[in-house]
Order: structure tokens, then C-alpha cells, then sequence
């Protein structure tokens, strides 16, 4: 089944597939070489099955470093075979054929998309759950000086009505000490002080037991205050263990739904939304979306015949690559700014070299 396509479509779109994977192979076990070298002492002294080291943390590596350059592997793939085409006359004879450039577009474009929707669906459920198995694995085993915790002097809001205070808070057995509870009115008005001498999970995700506590009451309903004490209460809190631990990469570990909904339940806390995170789920969907134009640019440059050849077209694809590589970092960066729009800084790349993109396209048909 071809959907319509011509054998010069077929041609074309296993080209430019049979290039972008192969790079992709041949990056990945480059990259694979280099990252067991640099982590090969680490590796041997985690005491871990290599079974278990191959399969929890090489074998999810590979994703996470494709994920970085699929973008640039699909412009380096289009420079490198339409370059062979071009240098080899093949251009010429389509375009003698009576073919135009825009029709030779055409199988690009599909082989794009192809790989978008990979990317796409990679970037937003499959990477970050590779990432969540490699990254516990190399902070269990290889670097657990990076897991940060939560563990004296605790603040929280719980919702915008409801605070907390823990003094100290033990990971080990998810016991909190000395801890204060404070809830508002609508209006901001302090109504209610729930203290406790320590609170510990009874039950996941998040019920917990207040010992030793005292209620206080106040407001315009009560006359001064009214204070209750007791042994132990079981309450449901907006407060979850592992809100006590931080990663360093912890937004990488999580798939685009668990994405929004941690988003979702910080601004329910009343903390607001985090630049970074919304950076990151809008970076998921533009990564990919950079592939189509990456393409376009590659086809551009590469479909002319100049001099010096391939040379040159791959000389012009590595630096626009290392240019848009960078302009992306530099985004993201420009987006955790407290002023900055995240969604358009995110996109920025995107819209300057789809800019660039048509002009050279439109150049190249002339």
C-alpha cells in the first residue's frame, strides 16, 4: 500500500529514513561509549548486577540522548543524502523530468512528519518514563549526594486557605515533629491554629495522624480564643511524601499528564505556576515541531549544487544546527525570566528559523 505515492516518493522518503536512523544508531552508541567511560568507576562501585546496570540505566540513556538531537539528526540525514543527490545529478534529472522542487517537497515533509510524531509522543510519555527509571537508578546508586530533601523548618501552603510548619521531618519513617497547621478565611483573617507534637502517614497517598495536638480557634465567631486538646487525629492533608524530596531533574521524570497535574496541585498550594515547568511541557511539543523545519532548511541548502560539494552543504548544516541548538538552550533559559512569556520564548527558535527556512526555500526554488 503506497497512499498515492510515486516510486520517486518511495525513493526519496526510504532515503531520508534509512539515513536519519542510522545516524541515530550510530550517535547513540557513540554516545552510549562515551557515557560508560566517563562513569565506568561509578558503575563498578554501585555493587549492582550488570544486568540491572544495563537495562535501568545504559539502555535508558539512549532515548534521553536522542531526544536532545533528534532535530539535528534530521537536518544533518537531509543535507547529507540530497547533497549525494544533487552532486550526483539525480536533482537535475527530476527537475528536467519537469518535476518541481515543491513536488520533491513533498516526501520530505511526510518522512518529517513521520519522525515528529515519534518525537513528539516520545518527548511527552516515553523519554520521561525512561527517565524516571535512569535518573532513580543514578541517585540510588551512583549520585545520591543529589537528591535534596525537605527535612528542617518546613513551610508549605497546603491550599490558599491553609499553611504548614514542620521543624523536622524524617524521610526514614515519613515522621513529622513540631508541627503547626494555620488556616484563613477568604478575607486573609487568621481562624484556626491545629498544633501536634509529631504527624506521621498512616495510610498513602496522604492520610495522616496528628499526636499529641491542640486546636485553636479564633476569629469573629469566637470571644478571644477556644482551645481543644487531643491524644491523636486522622486527617486527609494536601501534603504528600514526596513533596519532601526534590530532584535535581525532577521535571524530566515525569510525563507530560503528571507534568500538569503537579502544576496543577502547586497552584492549588497557592504557590503559583513554575517557569521552569511550563517551560519544559511547551519545550516537549516544540522540539519536535523544529523537525519540519530543520528539514525544510536542510532541503534548501542541500538541493543546489555548488561548489565544493558535500563539504560545504554539511559545513552549512553542522553550524545552523549548532546555531539553533543553542538558540533553543538560550529559550529556555529566557524563559524561567519572571517577566517572560514562557509559551513565546519556548517558540522563539522556532518562529526566527521558520522564517529563515521559507526564505531559503523560496530562493532555492528560483
Amino acid at each position: 500500500m503506497n497512499f498515492g505515492l510515486k516510486k520517486i516518493d518511495l525513493y526519496l522518503l526510504k532515503k531520508f529514513l534509512k539515513t536519519f536512523f542510522f545516524s541515530c544508531l550510530l550517535f547513540s552508541l557513540v554516545a552510549l561509549v562515551i557515557e560508560i567511560s566517563q562513569k565506568l568507576e561509578n558503575l563498578m562501585q554501585t555493587g549492582q548486577p550488570w544486568e540491572e546496570v544495563v537495562v535501568e540505566y545504559l539502555l535508558t540513556f539512549i532515548p534521553w540522548i536522542n531526544g536532545l538531537l533528534w532535530p539535528l539528526f534530521a537536518l544533518l540525514s537531509v543535507v547529507f543524502f540530497t547533497s549525494r543527490l544533487a552532486r550526483d545529478t539525480e536533482f537535475i534529472a527530476m527537475l528536467g523530468a519537469g518535476i518541481s522542487l515543491k513536488r520533491l517537497l513533498v516526501p520530505y515533509l511526510l518522512a518529517a512528519v513521520f519522525i515528529m510524531t515519534l518525537h513528539f509522543v516520545s518527548n511527552h510519555y516515553l523519554i520521561p518514563v525512561s527517565n524516571d527509571i535512569r535518573l532513580n537508578f543514578e541517585y540510588t546508586h551512583i549520585r545520591p549526594d543529589k537528591v535534596e530533601g525537605r527535612n528542617q523548618d518546613v513551610h508549605f501552603f497546603l491550599t490558599p486557605e491553609q499553611k504548614i510548619y514542620i521543624r523536622f521531618y524524617s524521610r526514614m519513617d515519613t515522621t513529622c515533629r513540631d508541627v503547626r497547621i494555620e488556616s484563613f478565611s477568604e478575607e486573609g483573617e487568621l481562624v484556626q491554629i491545629l498544633k501536634g507534637r509529631t504527624m506521621r502517614l498512616v495510610e498513602k497517598p496522604n492520610k495522616w495522624r496528628i499526636n499529641d495536638y491542640e486546636v485553636r480557634s479564633l476569629g469573629k465567631e469566637v470571644r478571644g480564643y477556644e482551645m481543644f486538646h487531643g491524644n491523636h487525629m486522622d486527617t486527609v492533608l494536601n501534603l504528600f511524601p514526596e513533596d519532601f524530596i526534590t530532584y535535581g531533574k525532577s521535571r524530566d521524570m515525569m510525563t507530560s499528564p503528571q507534568l500538569l497535574s503537579f502544576m496543577e496541585r502547586e497552584r492549588s498550594k497557592g504557590v503559583g505556576e513554575s517557569s521552569a515547568m511550563m517551560a519544559e511541557y511547551y519545550r516537549r511539543t516544540a522540539d519536535p515541531f523544529s523537525i519540519l523545519i530543520l528539514t525544510l532548511i536542510g532541503f534548501s541548502i542541500a538541493s543546489r549544487k555548488v561548489r565544493g560539494g558535500m563539504g560545504i552543504h554539511l559545513a552549512l548544516g553542522v553550524v545552523l544546527g549548532a546555531v539553533f541548538v543553542f538558540a533553543s538552550k538560550f529559550s529556555i533559559t529566557f524563559a524561567l525570566g519572571p517577566a517572560t512569556n514562557t509559551l513565546l520564548a519556548i517558540w522563539l527558535p522556532n518562529i526566527f528559523f521558520g522564517a529563515i527556512a521559507l526564505v531559503l526555500f523560496f530562493k532555492a526554488q528560483r
